[in-house]
């Protein structure tokens, strides 16, 4: 009966020590995440030096501060190029990218994950690249050759690059002699243009979703829309890339997996739980967040690889409509 007793006593205090040991563990763990990061860094663009800029943020940094339980400060970068680098020599944690700017820094490092992209108010959290048609203009893409090719923009990566890429898969040559591409001083001229007939074909952007009659919910074609004051539905699309993602809010992968956790929890909720801090971060894209996938931009990445591009080569004009 003494034995019993003594073993008894015996294994309730081994495993009261194992507990508290567990326990302290636990508590060691959650206090060196924190302690090896000291001050969480947000990296943003801006070219805005001044502090109302920052003072615009301070909803959002509140809220990540109290939700990390750490110090938060911003990182301001003069393009993506300077958040790559900054990310993957560690010296911040956080950033807020364009999709091609993201695409850019997995090909540099792969070093990062994306935390959360923001929805537009269609609920829609992103939106193609398409190859708009006139209503007298090639239906097929096969019929397009020997026609020439308006676009917003010559330099961004997710327009006239992705088309490129992606239809050269499929022997469609943009930009050759054959199908020359015409650019206007702005964008809208370029519309402009387009509506007068001066070219059959446009590339351009579209959510996809919603009214087709009007142009669908935002981009291109809702744009041509409001210009006629009519429908569009005799405007064909013959070609769309994959869904790009609106910008996405990244993290280090090496981020310790409680500080992950939290943060997508802290986005995901922030739009319901905390709209002021979420205004503040996302005034554009005013739908809240949803979680972020890197699968999503795999197209955007083979693209890159393809240019054997640079970050430094490389920036995207983003559709903020």
């Amino acid at each position: 009966m003494y034995k019993s007793n003594t073993l008894f006593r015996n294994l309730s205090a081994f495993l009261l020590a194992f507990t508290i040991a567990v326990f302290a563990t636990i508590d060691v763990s959650k206090a060196d995440w924190r302690k090896d990061i000291g001050i969480f860094r947000i990296g943003i663009v801006t070219s805005d030096k001044s502090q109302e800029a920052l003072d615009r943020l301070e909803p959002f940094k509140l809220a990540i501060s109290e939700a990390l339980d750490l110090e938060v400060e911003f990182f301001r970068a003069r393009n993506s190029t300077a958040l790559i680098n900054a990310l993957a020599d560690e010296r911040i944690e956080y950033a807020i990218f364009s999709a091609s700017s993201y695409a850019l820094g997995w090909v540099s490092c792969e070093c990062i994950e994306p935390v959360a992209i923001p929805r537009s108010n269609d609920s829609t959290d992103g939106y193609h690249t398409i190859l708009i048609s006139a209503p007298d203009g090639p239906a097929t893409l096969e019929a397009m050759q020997g026609n020439q090719i308006g676009v917003l923009s010559e330099t961004s990566i997710t327009g006239l690059a992705l088309a490129k890429y992606v239809l050269s898969e499929k022997k469609i040559l943009i930009g050759d002699e054959n199908t020359p591409t015409i650019k206007k001083e702005t964008a809208d001229q370029t519309l402009n243009a387009f509506l007068e007939g001066q070219f059959k074909l446009l590339i351009g952007w579209s959510s996809m979703t919603g009214d087709p009659a009007v142009g669908y919910s935002r981009g291109s074609l809702r744009q041509l829309s409001s210009k006629l004051s009519s429908s569009v539905r005799n405007f064909k699309v013959i070609w769309k890339s994959d869904q790009i993602p609106h910008r996405p809010h990244v993290m280090r992968k090496k981020l310790h997996g409680d500080a992950k956790k939290i943060l997508r929890t802290t986005l995901l909720q922030m739009y319901e739980k905390d709209p002021v801090a979420y205004d503040s971060i996302e005034p554009v894209y005013g739908g809240g967040f949803v979680a972020g996938r890197h699968e999503r931009f795999i197209q955007l990445i083979d693209l890159i690889k393809s240019l054997d591009a640079q970050p430094k080569t490389a920036e995207e004009n983003l559709p903020l409509q």
